[in-house]
C-alpha cells in the first residue's frame, strides 16, 4: 500500500508506541508521534496531518481535550480526521461529541485500522469497528497468563522482521512494568487515588498489547475496585501485581526462547 495520508500518532506509552509504529509502517504508513496532548498542539501548529490517532488518557493532556482545543482554534483546512484510541467498550458518544471522528478499541486490530486508512485515504475499504469480545468470569485463573498468539500474530505482520520486533516488544514492556508497578505502590501509599488508577489503567493497556491477558483483566477489575471502595482495599492486591508480573515474565521469556 501506498499513501499520502500525514498520520500523527499520538500516545504515551512505550508499548503501545512501538506496536502502532511497527504495525502503521507494516501496513504502508508512515506516522509522527507525539507523546502528550500538549505535543499534539506543537506538532500541529508547525505541520498539516490528516489524521490523528489519539490516545485518550496521556500525561499534561488527554486526548478529549486536545481534540475540543483543535476542534475549536485551528480553521477548517488545518482540520484532520481524528481517531479515538481506547482500551474502554463504552463511552463511544462522549468522544464523538468531544470532536472525534470514530474510535479504534485496544488492543487494535489490524484489519479494522487498515480498513479504517484506506477509507480515509480514498482507497477501497470500509472501517471496521469491531468492539472486542468479553465474556463473564468469575475467577482469574480462567484467563491465560499469556496468549501466545497475540504476539504470533504481530510477528507474522512484520514478516523477516517478526522476531526482532516481538523481541523488542516484550523488552519494552519488562522494562517498563516494573516502574509502573513502583509508582501504583508509592501513590496508593500515599492515598493518590488518581495516580494509582492512571497507573493502571496504562498496565492494562500495555498488557493487552502483548497478549497478557490475565494481567489485563485483573488490572481492570482494579479499576473497578478502587472507584467503588478506594484506595485502602487497594493495598493487600500489590502483592497479587507483583506475583503475576513475574509468572508473565517466565512466559515471555519461554516465548523469545521458544519462537524462531
Amino acid at each position: 500500500m501506498s499513501t499520502g495520508l500525514k498520520i500523527l500518532l499520538a500516545e504515551d506509552n512505550d508499548v503501545n508506541q512501538h506496536l502502532m509504529m511497527r504495525v502503521l509502517n507494516r501496513i504502508g504508513y508512515e506516522a509522527v508521534l507525539a507523546k502528550t496532548g500538549v505535543q499534539v498542539l506543537n506538532k500541529m501548529d508547525r505541520e498539516d496531518f490528516d489524521v490523528i490517532l489519539m490516545d485518550i488518557q496521556m500525561p499534561e493532556m488527554d486526548g478529549i481535550t486536545a481534540t475540543k482545543l483543535i476542534r475549536a482554534h485551528y480553521p477548517p483546512e488545518k482540520q484532520p480526521r481524528i481517531i479515538a484510541l481506547t482500551a474502554e467498550v463504552e463511552g463511544r458518544e462522549k468522544y464523538l461529541a468531544a470532536g472525534m471522528d470514530d474510535i479504534l478499541t485496544k488492543p487494535v486490530q489490524i484489519e479494522a485500522i487498515t480498513a479504517m486508512l484506506a477509507n480515509i485515504s480514498g482507497q477501497e475499504g470500509i472501517a471496521l469497528l469491531s468492539e472486542p469480545s468479553s465474556r463473564g468470569s468469575t475467577s482469574l485463573s480462567e484467563f491465560p497468563i499469556l496468549e501466545n498468539r497475540v504476539l504470533e500474530e504481530f510477528m507474522a505482520l512484520l514478516g523477516d522482521e517478526g522476531k526482532e520486533g516481538a523481541d523488542q516488544l516484550i523488552e519494552l514492556y519488562k522494562a517498563g512494568t516494573p516502574v509502573m508497578i513502583h509508582k501504583i505502590e508509592e501513590s496508593s501509599k500515599n492515598g493518590d487515588q488518581a495516580e494509582v488508577l492512571k497507573q493502571i489503567h496504562t498496565l492494562k493497556g500495555s498488557s493487552s498489547q502483548i497478549g497478557a491477558t490475565r494481567m489485563e483483566k485483573l488490572c481492570a477489575r482494579l479499576e473497578v475496585l478502587i472507584k467503588q471502595s478506594g484506595i485502602e482495599p487497594f493495598l493487600a492486591f500489590i502483592p497479587g501485581i507483583k506475583q503475576e508480573f513475574s509468572e508473565l515474565s517466565k512466559k515471555l521469556d519461554d516465548f523469545s526462547a521458544t519462537v524462531k
